[in-house]
């Protein structure tokens, strides 16, 4: 793992206990961020445009990333370059959800893209540990993690649903920039470098709801759900972050709850009509979730 060099001035918010347990553990420091070795400027950033150029050379449609053609592009090169900026980008500036979910779900996808480059991951993210505590960079002056950007901003401070309290403290000033309310469809867009995870996506203020219905539909229907029976096997997404859709206890309490907020994605009518109306009588059980690095190539 590469840390460097500290250049930009950096407010670090008193962090919640979960985040100071995890990294104690890992002796992950405020300094361990991917774009803090370049002193910010105040050049406009368009993420979107710089995730498209990448998108287009090494991501496929099932979201497995050629890491090595990325890494040898001009086009990841200008990327990097860019995100320096983002230490002097105002975070106040995106004031409705909609541009608050496109912009942190392109900035958290493109950090784990980046940190697995940095980092030189091989077989799955967790082999840097403390993986989603360590990915980081500088917005605005402070520093947001992957699980910051995850369960602080996107998850409407909901926080780790492993730990049970929220992501920011009420004295973090970061607290400012979630989004009001908590839109469940942010999990099919996020991408943690594992193959079951949802594909890579780039995501426009614009059309930021079409493309989460899109990627619900797609998630849903490509593996995410799977009806044998009176069984329905669900992603383990469903099982982590029951709460948002619904349900409880990581899944096994209402459950009839949880298939009613996912049948709307079904595309099979008869299958959406089943698990509709049978939602009290079916049983729920998680499939294993594959955490191998979601590569093409790798470095």
């Amino acid at each position: 793992m590469t840390i460097h060099p500290f250049s930009a001035r950096l407010l670090e918010p008193v962090p919640s206990w979960p985040v100071r347990l995890v990294r104690g553990l890992y002796g992950i420091s405020s300094r361990d961020t991917l774009n803090c070795h370049q002193t910010a400027d105040n050049a406009a950033l368009d993420l979107r445009a710089a995730m498209l150029r990448l998108r287009a050379i090494a991501i496929d449609e099932q979201g497995r990333v050629d890491y090595a053609a990325v890494h040898s592009s001009q086009a990841f090169a200008a990327y990097r370059s860019a995100v320096h900026r983002l230490q002097s980008f105002d975070p106040g500036q995106l004031q409705t959800d909609d541009a608050r979910k496109a912009f942190w779900i392109n900035l958290y996808n493109m950090l784990i893209i980046h940190a697995v480059i940095d980092y030189g991951v091989t077989n799955r993210f967790s082999e840097v540990h403390g993986s989603y505590y360590r990915a980081a960079y500088i917005v605005g002056g402070m520093r947001y993690s992957a699980d910051d950007i995850e369960h602080g901003i996107l998850r409407a401070n909901a926080g780790s649903p492993f730990f049970g309290v929220p992501q920011f403290r009420r004295d973090d000033p970061r607290r400012e920039f979630i989004v009001s309310r908590l839109d469940p469809r942010i999990h099919f867009a996020l991408n943690c470098a594992a193959r079951s995870c949802p594909p890579v996506g780039v995501y426009a203020v614009e059309h930021i709801d079409q493309q989460l219905d899109l990627a619900a539909r797609n998630f849903v229907n490509n593996g995410g759900l799977r009806l044998s029976q009176n069984t329905v096997y669900l992603s383990p997404i469903f099982s982590w972050f029951a709460g948002d859709f619904g349900g409880a206890w990581f899944g096994r309490r209402h459950q009839a709850n949880l298939l009613r907020s996912i049948a709307p994605f079904i595309a099979d009518e008869e299958t959406q009509r089943l698990v509709i109306e049978e939602a009290d009588r079916l049983r729920v059980r998680f499939v294993d979730y594959d955490w191998s690095l979601n590569a093409q190539s790798i470095l």
